[in-house]
């Protein structure tokens, strides 16, 4: 069963002030307020556009855009200006495949200036938990959909579908450290987890719309038709081995309750391999405050990590597949031949990221073979973590929300 949860109801909306204008090909663009009742701003013009999506996670976008509204844009300065304050939508061929809001602007003195885009369910990274709520033994669905409930300020539902259902027990804490966004995908991050991703459309009268579906056990086809065949359709491609978090123990660090002394909780997981020396690694999970979200994190990393994680990277033709065609979370068939694997490889794996370059015609595809997907690491993940524990360390003992705090 799929249940919507819709987002704050707008008000009656205007027309809409025309059909959004294309830079060259396929992909035209259209702005609308940010805030209910979600006016029309028009047709806007992109002179370069780039932009990307992540399965349990969120996409970010960039966008060439002139300045004087007589080029054709009917966003003025102002506009430009009001940094969340406006919603950019993209087309592809008449499908709406991506939204964001506007986070920072560059200007070189040129007729066009530079605006950067958060994904708009990337709203949820600039919210903060500012609640305490324990769940014990909760269907996760609704537990992911309680920390994305904030989306309805920016006109955003969410679609709920639990399948089969799974509890989980769960601890939030006032200011903890971390966004709802960062708690979402903490808690989607597990086997057995529950998924999320954006999902576009367009309403009865033909105004875009953005949606963030949670599932359960998954979001995306399984029987999508995407193939990646190499030599053959890519563009390019590049596979991928890292072992830099792989180990045969695992060891996993909880934190403290607000107020709480003594001790804090580890568990120990422990997969020996055949051949392999004892490899140790240790994940530090803050704000991690009980035995059974500590155990489901320790046995997850354990499984994903206990061999090298594979990822294939693959550029291919905008129109090939077409985009608007297919969405993250789908299966991809891969099929691979190359002087280290001659014989071929062969394996089905999902579609945990993608991004677009419209100028360039082409879609770069990232394909987990490994599930759950591995998180990815990199140095702004990895400084986000280390300020995470900063924040963490300096949000204890906080108390309670003082009265009318909007969670």
């Amino acid at each position: 069963m799929t249940t919507l949860i819709p987002a704050s109801a707008p008000a009656d909306i205007p027309e809409s002030t025309g059909d959004p204008i294309a830079i060259p090909g396929p992909w035209t663009f259209w702005a609308d307020n940010s805030v209910s009742p979600y006016a029309p701003i028009g047709q806007v013009a992109v002179t370069s556009f780039t932009c990307n999506w992540a399965l349990n996670g969120f996409g970010a976008g960039e966008a060439v855009i002139p300045v004087e509204t007589s080029l054709g844009n009917s966003m003025g300065r102002l506009d430009l200006l009001r940094f969340f304050g406006f919603r950019l939508w993209a087309y592809y061929a008449g499908s709406v495949v991506w939204a964001g809001l506007a986070t920072g602007l560059a200007d070189d003195g040129g007729s066009a200036v530079t605006v950067s885009l958060v994904e708009l369910p990337g709203y949820l990274n600039y919210k903060q938990y500012a609640t305490t709520q324990v769940y014990n033994n909760v269907e996760q669905t609704t537990i992911a959909g309680d920390l994305a409930a904030r989306l309805d300020n920016i006109g955003v539902p969410r679609i709920l579908t639990p399948g089969a259902g799974r509890t989980r027990q769960r601890t939030y804490t006032y200011l903890q450290g971390q966004s709802r966004g960062e708690l979402l995908t903490q808690l989607c991050q597990v086997t057995n987890g529950a998924e999320f991703r954006s999902e576009y459309g367009l309403d009865a009268n033909s105004r875009p719309t953005c949606s963030l579906h949670i599932a359960y056990p998954r979001v995306g086809s399984n029987a999508s038709g995407l193939a990646l065949v190499v030599p053959g359709g890519a563009v390019s491609f590049q596979s991928n081995w890292a072992s830099d978090m792989m180990r045969t123990r695992t060891f996993a660090v909880g934190d403290l309750a607000p107020g709480a002394s003594g001790n804090k909780p580890v568990v120990i997981v422990t997969a020996s391999q055949p051949g392999i020396p004892e490899i140790d690694h240790v994940d530090d999970w803050q704000g991690v405050t009980d035995n059974t979200t500590l155990n489901e994190r320790a046995n997850t990393n354990s499984a994903i990590y206990a061999s090298p994680a594979f990822t294939v990277s693959a550029v291919v033709p905008v129109n090939g597949p077409p985009l608007g065609s297919y969405a993250i979370g789908d299966d991809v068939a891969v099929a691979l031949a190359d002087p280290l694997v001659p014989s071929g490889y062969t394996a089905m794996g999902r579609l945990v990221g993608a991004s677009a370059d419209a100028a360039a015609g082409t879609v770069s595809w990232e394909v987990a073979i490994t599930q759950p997907p591995p998180v990815k690491r990199g140095l702004v993940n990895e400084l986000n973590r280390l300020r995470a524990r900063v924040v963490n360390a300096m949000h204890q003992n906080l108390g309670t929300p003082p009265g009318g705090t909007n969670p």
